[in-house]
């Protein structure tokens, strides 16, 4: 782990060279078990986590490789619904660390999630793995695999610096995923998208499937339906090289879901908390609705987001819809400044206060004489809160 920890503020630096040349090293682990690769803007992790679930009620020895995590740092590798054994994570890690002094190459911070994702999934000996990408698809370290299927979730203008500025740039970054003999899904419905995606699918001769169908889904909010949709049509298209998958199976796996952080709701003091880690207006405006829908005022939202997102944009579709909020800095060196925030707040009519310390934002607002609070606007924040409120929640059944 101190190892690992060296690699934090490696950045972002696209390409497959160093992957491929560590995966060599490590006698191409990747290549040990079949693969989904799930892409997309929002949604990837929702979308993954059911259809790891699927796989894993149906029989498969399932990885499931997301990120980023949100409390403990072994949320990233999952092996049939489990957090990956301490003891396989460190041997994956020194495993690892030998392959990059052997190689000579330093992976950066992600390469090195997915690297040992590939290989503790080897040493677990799964049959099938779920991988989230982590940003765009073509360059990302997770497409050194050659899939059985690509999943492409809603796409939307972000991390434009590095995919592009126009949804028809971005979905090409993401269709790099799309390889021959790979069966292509997207629950996408922009026809921009859709254009760039199926012209990928047709140089590949791929089968190219758009979802439109609707599942119902334990995890909160409408636009969950169309990512628990995409991920059932997942299912039943692998039966042909998976056919332990049945609709039982598939009925089990979408039931027992378990995705944090994505509007989950923690009651607690005669408090409703709402946290979600939408992190960019894409996620905003999907989330929207249910807060209007199912959130009764007067509401209160602790926010805060990194700066390098649309911050008006997000603003604009959420603080309107909160009675007073609280900004926050959840983490220092990319957050928005709060201060920022409560200016955009108050020029709205909002009441707004800065509280820069997550832990405090939250204490307050469980003060405050509002019952229904949201926080959201990062997964930093949100992890923030699952640790907070979990370990009140905790600290309430000992005192029991």
């Amino acid at each position: 782990m101190a190892w690992l920890d060296t690699l934090q503020g490696s950045g972002i630096r696209p390409g497959l060279g160093r992957m491929r040349a560590v995966l060599r090293v490590l006698g191409r682990p990747q290549n040990a078990y079949r693969s989904v690769i799930v892409a997309g803007t929002n949604g990837k992790g929702s979308t993954s986590a059911t259809l790891a679930s699927i796989l894993t009620e149906s029989g498969y020895t399932t990885g499931l490789y997301t990120s980023p995590h949100l409390v403990d740092i072994r949320e990233r590798w999952a092996i049939n619904g489990a957090l990956i054994d301490p003891a396989l994570l460190d041997a994956s890690i020194e495993r690892l660390r030998r392959a990059s002094d052997e190689s000579g190459i330093t992976p950066t911070y992600f390469e090195a999630m997915t690297l040992i994702a590939f290989i503790a999934f080897r040493e677990a000996r799964c049959e099938i793995a779920v991988l989230e990408v982590g940003m765009g698809g073509r360059l990302d370290a997770t497409n050194v695999v050659r899939p059985v299927a690509s999943l492409i979730t809603p796409i939307g203008l972000d991390h434009t610096e590095f995919l592009g500025n126009t949804l028809r740039k971005i979905a090409a970054e993401k269709a790099g995923v799309i390889h021959r003999g790979t069966i292509l899904l997207t629950s996408n419905c922009d026809a921009a998208v859709l254009d760039v995606l199926r012209r990928r699918a047709e140089k590949f001769g791929d089968r190219f499937i758009v979802v439109r169908d609707e599942h119902d889904t334990p995890l909160a909010g409408d636009f969950q339906r169309h990512n628990v949709a995409l991920a059932v049509r997942a299912a039943r298209e692998l039966r042909s090289i998976l056919p332990k998958i049945t609709t039982a199976s598939i009925e089990r796996g979408v039931a027992r879901t378990r995705w944090r952080g994505r509007l989950e709701r923690i009651a607690i003091g005669g408090k409703s908390i709402w946290i979600d880690g939408l992190h960019n207006a894409h996620a905003a405006e999907a989330v929207a609705p249910f807060i209007d829908a199912r959130i009764a005022r007067p509401r209160l939202l602790v926010f805060g987001i990194m700066r390098d997102k649309n911050v008006e944009r997000v603003a604009q579709i959420l603080f309107p819809k909160f009675d007073s909020i609280i900004a926050t800095d959840p983490y220092t060196p990319r957050s928005a400044p709060p201060e920022e925030l409560v200016a955009i707040a108050r020029a709205m009519g909002i009441d707004a206060i800065v509280e820069r310390q997550p832990a405090r934002a939250f204490e307050r607002a469980m003060r405050s004489r509002c019952d229904n609070i949201f926080v959201g606007g990062s997964l930093y924040l949100a992890g923030a809160a699952i640790e907070s409120f979990d370990a009140k929640r905790k600290r309430g059944d000992e005192n029991q």
